[in-house]
């Protein structure tokens, strides 16, 4: 045997080239060193959510921030007094300042009990079980980024925003 019975195709030969340069760019062309965790640049949330100025909106809804400029969202429940409160859950990952658009949704009803007439009728239907309605005063225009008035400013730090959903 020669040396010629041990070459390879070309498709192998540039399979094995293409392989070595993404290996290249995949170890990191990215330049220099990952960016450090700047806590001073980043906010907490903390407020209540009413619906007239004093009724807190029901226990366990929800209030969303989200800014589309820095890909962020941040999400707490509301407890039984309308208070909510937003900080960071990981050291590495906090909560930027920037413009927000903010969601206050209801709590979510729990699936339908097994067994009973509205699992049977998911069931029946070919889904799952379905959820129950939860009746809401929250105006459903704050359930959707799409819909909600809400965009507020959030700067680094502390923040205390206190929202009445009858004001806006």
């Amino acid at each position: 045997m020669t040396m010629e019975n041990f070459k390879l195709p070309p498709v192998r030969l540039t399979s094995a080239f293409l392989a070595l340069v993404m290996t290249g760019f995949a170890g990191g062309c990215g330049g220099g060193a990952p960016k450090t965790f700047d806590a001073a640049a980043q906010a907490t949330i903390t407020g209540k959510v009413t619906l007239d100025g004093s009724k807190p909106v029901p226990l366990d809804s929800t209030i969303t921030f989200y800014c589309a400029e820095k890909a962020a969202t941040a999400t707490a429940k509301v407890d039984a007094l309308g208070s909510y409160s937003i900080k960071a859950q990981e050291k590495a990952i906090g909560v930027p300042g920037g413009r927000y658009k903010i969601t206050v949704r209801p709590a979510e009803a729990p699936p339908a009990q097994v067994g009973t007439d509205d699992y049977k009728k998911a069931m029946m239907a070919g889904g799952t079980a379905a959820k129950q309605e939860i009746k809401s005063d929250i105006p459903s225009k704050f359930n959707a980024l799409d819909t909600t008035p809400i965009v507020l400013e959030i700067k680094p730090g502390p923040n205390t925003i206190d929202i009445d959903l009858s004001k806006l």
